[in-house]
């Protein structure tokens, strides 16, 4: 089949956006002359942006009537596809117009993990060939913003990039203390400290921020991208289980997520440098310093 133009129906969370895109770089190998239309919800967006195969990005505004699907329909049906790939499956797919659909419905998954779920739905078209790597688009102004971030820094070879976790979500990380005492403990290891997340860490962050002794930025609060340009300049990401350790993984910076009451097997961060490290009693603040300490070991030395 000569396949032209490909709708991909993407996922919403940070996390499961960046786990879908080896389905788009399998697709892309697969037909690299093919043009690739994404549908996306607000958040999402700014991580399919750069997409060097992309052509157009659809937005599906949950907030409008109905979950935004009706105006998104009217969008697509103009448009018609080769080949459109949900990883969704809300039907959305058996509502427009393509020759051949490919939809979790019927998936066939490789393993256990959620990337091996998710490549699962182009089983039919990938077959036995290794899964991608997952992979977040920066473009030039995250990079330029990063540089100039990171220039607070005299020594830049040993930075650490670092999530203290959502206030709201506590049993997600370790708590302030043990941050404080983790990041003391390791000030001869790194040579700075970049702290990175979203509004809702702000206090936390600034609590470990001022009962440490080490050269440090915060960041907390920039775009997705951006952190993702910071993280690409660190040697090692730690944090709880979220979006942001994905996107560490993704630009290939070793990484020690904390997990609570998600399954690690199924949800770490995608690659061979990434280290899950699960609290007891489904609680991260049960996660010791010694215990990190040890990972940070494994990965940087």
């Amino acid at each position: 089949m000569n396949v032209n133009k490909i709708l991909f129906i993407g996922l919403s969370n940070v996390g499961d956006v960046v786990m879908t895109t080896p389905v788009l770089k399998a697709l892309h190998n697969k037909y690299p002359d093919a043009l690739f239309d994404i549908v996306a919800d607000k958040r999402a967006m700014q991580l399919y942006a750069n997409c060097p195969f992309l052509n157009k990005l659809y937005l599906k505004d949950k907030d409008k009537l109905l979950r935004g699907v009706p105006l998104l329909l009217m969008q697509l049906w103009k448009n018609r596809y080769d080949i459109i790939v949900d990883v969704r499956t809300d039907g959305l797919a058996y509502l427009l117009r393509s020759k051949t659909r490919y939809t979790k419905w019927f998936g066939n998954s490789y393993g256990p993990h959620a990337v091996e779920e998710i490549m699962g739905v182009v089983k039919a078209i990938h077959g036995n060939a290794p899964i991608p790597d997952t992979e977040v688009w920066i473009a030039d102004a995250n990079r330029n913003y990063a540089d100039n971030e990171i220039s607070a820094f005299s020594n830049k070879e040993k930075l650490l990039s670092i999530s203290v976790g959502d206030c709201r979500k506590p049993e997600k990380s370790l708590n302030t203390k043990a941050f404080i005492d983790l990041l003391n403990a390791q000030k001869d290891s790194f040579s700075g400290v970049i702290f990175l997340g979203n509004q809702f860490e702000k206090e936390m962050t600034a609590e470990v921020s001022r009962n440490i002794d080490i050269p440090q930025i915060n960041t907390v609060g920039n775009s997705l991208l951006d952190a993702a340009a910071l993280i690409k300049k660190t040697c090692l990401y730690i944090g709880p289980d979220s979006g942001l350790g994905h996107i560490a993984s993704a630009v290939k910076t070793p990484t020690i997520s904390f997990f609570s009451l998600m399954d690690p097997v199924r949800f770490r961060p995608w690659g061979d440098k990434a280290v899950s490290i699960s609290g007891a009693e489904n609680d991260a603040r049960n996660i010791s310093v010694d215990e990190v300490s040890a990972a940070i070991r494994g990965l940087c030395l």
